[in-house]
């Protein structure tokens, strides 16, 4: 079974920006760009976002827990990738290069909406609606309407748990690798030691 997006959620534009995008220590608000995006790494940090100060009087684009990420505009395949906001900060807006989907379905789970859109059947049905011949762009009326599978909630835990499980299992083997290069760079640091 397939369901429309539009179907199972809203899509938000992300604020756009009439210039560049000027830090301010003392900002009111934080914005989320494309570049903060890292895949499969939920948003938990606000603090590391960049700071501005900005008059959203009438903008209803601020974060939720639980949205859904996704890049908009990207210059090569697989750029478009996604993740999920996992902060109570309610001052977080996000840039016109990040859609925001708000899942507004029961039994949709907004983990298994990000990781499909990071799969290599996800990253296929979004190349075939982006536009533009240097950057791509994922237009929002077309990614609306795109179709996405929709398993049972059992399911869609499944894959939930799956990817989790690899992700600590990915944690555990960077630590390891980490340990290793230290003991080798005590090593080498013990024998030059001794040729000095």
């Amino acid at each position: 079974m397939y369901m429309k997006l539009k179907e199972i959620a809203t899509v938000i534009a992300g604020y756009t920006f009439r210039g560049a995008i000027n830090p301010d220590k003392s900002g009111n608000l934080f914005v989320f760009q494309a570049k903060d995006l890292v895949q499969g790494e939920f948003v938990t940090d606000v603090t590391a976002l960049t700071p501005i100060t900005l008059d959203t009087v009438g903008y209803n684009g601020y974060l939720k827990t639980d949205d859904v990420l996704i890049v908009a505009r990207g210059m090569k395949a697989r750029a478009f990738r996604s993740t999920i906001f996992k902060s109570d900060a309610s001052n977080v807006i996000t840039s016109s290069s990040v859609h925001i989907i708000r899942i507004t379905a029961p039994g949709v789970l907004p983990e298994y909406v990000s990781h499909y859109f990071n799969s290599k059947k996800g990253q296929s049905s979004l190349s075939e609606i982006v536009t533009g011949s240097y950057i791509g762009v994922l237009p929002r009326r077309a990614f609306e309407q795109l179709e996405i599978p929709a398993p049972d909630i059992r399911e869609q835990k499944i894959i939930t748990d799956l990817y989790r499980n690899m992700q600590t299992q990915q944690k555990i083997l960077n630590r390891r690798n980490e340990l290793k290069q230290q003991i080798l760079d005590a090593t080498f640091t013990n024998i030059t030691r001794h040729h000095d």
